[in-house]
Parts: structure tokens; sequence; C-alpha cells
């Protein structure tokens, strides 16, 4: 396969995460929009990430029934359809109406990253298939850096409603790009859908999928946690407009492709597993400055931004080795891509949720969710490979 397909693959990754965050410099001004209560404005990316999370189940049975790239264009006609819903929402000044397109959009977007961890495994030669998910850390990361540099400008010099303009025609491009790939020669099976549950029910089973879908996920909930948090924080507290704040996190996106690059290199050179604990040590450092950033009166907005880019950084090392292991942890690919998925996702949305309700300042919240979930993980994989004595490497 040539690199601008490869390329091409990879920027599938970060179809939902460009949807669902694009939005987040304009959370302050869509708070007093609609004037929403406590707890309320994080069901805008609450409420996208349970579609996104229903919709990984999904797609590994179209996969199988109708070919992965149809059911990739299934995802996107869904997806733009959630998009005209969400255009529609803030034309009537309907809050109810614009949930329920964010619920479709991610219902739709959900093809992107299930499908395309299929399409690698496909396409690709194991070897190569462990290399490219490495980068697929940086597409999905380098997506909302992107989404949230675009939304803050709009949100600033338009109005956030064209946010989803913006949206319609990206999906428009990525759904003709889909004929770029080659037709996969692997035949349609119709299955029943017990028997879609039975392969679901064995992923379930597998202890290392699960184990390493929750690593992978640590950085889906960095991701979606800081994208929530970080806009609402720097309004209140560091007194950045949009645009300033999208200005801001060029600085992410530092982290978000160093992570691609330092992942590719440290699984070539010291295998899987040292990468992966590297990862997971690093980033305490960064919960410890984030305490510290929780805890100081006037902090300055160069160390939040300089603390989050490490986390994006070290939190991309768990999603290039996670994601591989627990996408071949059994030899259905499909299941174990969409039941990866669901697990990574799932916990994103958990996190975001929880920390929408913690009843503390938006720093501490974040800070107190992505470092408790970061400590299971740890516990969670010392555990595992304590049981099974396996070495990740191999």
């Amino acid at each position: 396969m040539g690199q601008f397909k490869i390329v091409l693959l990879l920027s599938y990754f970060c179809i939902a995460t460009i949807s669902a965050t694009i939005i987040t410099p304009a959370l302050p001004q869509i708070e007093l929009t609609y004037a929403l209560g406590y707890g309320a404005l994080e069901w805008v990316i609450s409420i996208f990430l349970l579609g996104y999370v229903v919709g990984q189940l999904i797609y590994g049975y179209f996969a199988n029934r109708f070919g992965c790239l149809n059911s990739l264009r299934i995802g996107l006609i869904i997806n733009l359809v959630g998009i005209l819903l969400c255009i529609v929402s803030v034309s009537m000044l309907n809050y109810s109406l614009l949930l329920v397109g964010r619920l479709i959009t991610g219902l739709g977007a959900a093809a992107g990253l299930s499908c395309s961890f299929i399409l690698i495994n496909e396409l690709l030669p194991e070897e190569q298939a462990k290399q490219i998910m490495s980068f697929a850390s940086a597409s999905f990361a380098s997506g909302i850096g992107l989404a949230v540099i675009l939304g803050g400008l709009i949100t600033q010099y338009l109005h956030w409603k064209y946010c989803f303009l913006f949206l319609i025609i990206h999906g428009i491009t990525m759904l003709y790009l889909t004929w770029e790939f080659p037709k996969s020669h692997k035949l349609s099976i119709f299955l029943q859908p017990s028997v879609i549950l039975s392969g679901y029910c064995k992923a379930l089973k597998s202890i290392k999928l699960i184990v390493f879908s929750l690593t992978a996920g640590c950085l889906a909930m960095v991701s979606y946690c800081c994208s929530t948090a970080a806009p609402l924080y720097a309004y209140s507290t560091l007194n950045l407009t949009p645009d300033v704040y999208g200005y801001w996190n060029l600085i992410n996106m530092l982290g978000m492709f160093g992570s691609g690059f330092l992942s590719s290199h440290l699984i070539k050179k010291h295998g899987i597993q040292y990468t992966l604990f590297l990862g997971l040590g690093c980033m305490g450092f960064c919960f410890i400055s984030l305490f510290f950033i929780s805890i100081t009166h006037n902090p300055k907005t160069e160390w939040f931004f300089i603390t989050t880019m490490f986390l994006y950084l070290f939190s991309g090392l768990l999603f290039s080795s996670g994601a591989f292991l627990a996408s071949n942890a059994i030899k259905d690919k499909a299941s174990a891509s969409s039941m990866m998925s669901f697990i990574s996702m799932g916990s994103a949305l958990i996190a975001v949720t929880i920390m929408g309700y913690l009843p503390i300042k938006i720093i501490s919240a974040f800070t107190i969710t992505v470092s408790a979930f970061c400590i299971v993980v740890l516990i969670l994989v010392l555990a595992f490979l304590q049981s099974t004595s396996h070495n990740l490497n191999n």
C-alpha cells in the first residue's frame, strides 16, 4: 500500500475526534446560550461519546456482513445526518435536538475508528501494522488539536454554529475518499445476531483484550476529558478567548504528533512492554504537575499547556501499545477491534461524565479523574503480567 493511502487510512482515526471536539472552544458560549445548569454542559461531549461507544459494536457486524469499506461508508452517511440535525437545532435554539444530533453523529463517526483498525489488520502485514498502530495515536489526537484551533477561530470571529458547516464539508470529503482503498477480497458473511453476540462474548472472555483496551483508552480518556475541561478552565481562570485558547492548543499538538514518532521508535527498539510502562511512569509526573496547578491561585498559562502537552505525548505511548495488543488478542479481528474500541471509548465516556458531576473546580475534577483511571490501568497491567508471565513483545 502506498504512503498516500496509509496516511489517508490513518486520517479516518480522527473523524470522530474532530466531530466531538471542534465545538469545545465554544462550550462557555453554549452554556450561556442555553442557560444550562450544573453538569448539563458536559452532555454535549458525553452524548456524542455514547453514540460513539454503541457504534463500536455495530460496525463489527457490518464489517462481516457488508465488508469493511461499505461499513465505513454507511457510518459516514449516518454521521452527516447527525450533523445536519445539529445545524437545525442551533437555528431553533433547541438543546434537546442538539443532543440528539450529537448522538447520531457519534453513532456514525464510530465507523472511522472501528473500521480503520480492521482495515489496518486486513491490508497490511503484521510488522507493518504494528508500526502503523504507533502513528494512530498521533492521528487520533492531532485531530483534536486541529479541531480545537479551527473551532476557536470560528467561535471567535464567526459563530460556533459554523463549526457544523465545516463538519459537513469534512464528512463529504472523507466519504468520497473511501473509494481510494482497494476492495477487500474477504467474503461477506451473513451472521445471525446471536453469532455476533457470541463473538463479542468470546472477546470479553479475553482478559488480555480487556486490560489492553483500557490501556489504549487512556489516550481517549485524556483527550476527551482535557477537551471538555481545558476550554472551561481557560475561560474562567486563565481568561483566554476562544481563538487564543486555540492558539495555545498548538502546544498540545506537539505532544500529539510526537507520540506517534516516539512510539514507533520505542516499539521498534525496545518493544511494546517497555513503551507501555514508560508511558505510564511518565504520566505520573504530569499528574503531579496538574495537582500543583489545581491548588495554585494564579497559575501560568504556559505551565498548564506544557503539562497537557506531555500528557498527550505519554498517553499516546499507551494507545499504540495497548491498541495493537488488544486488537490482536483473539483470531476474530472484527470482534476484537470493535470490542477494543467499545471498551476504550466507553472508559472515556464514563470519565467525562464523572468529571462533569464532581462538585469541585473543573481543573481538580480533571486531575482526579485522569490520574485515578491511569492508576487502575497500571494495576490491571501488572496483575495481568503477573498472572500470565507473558512477554508482551512477542
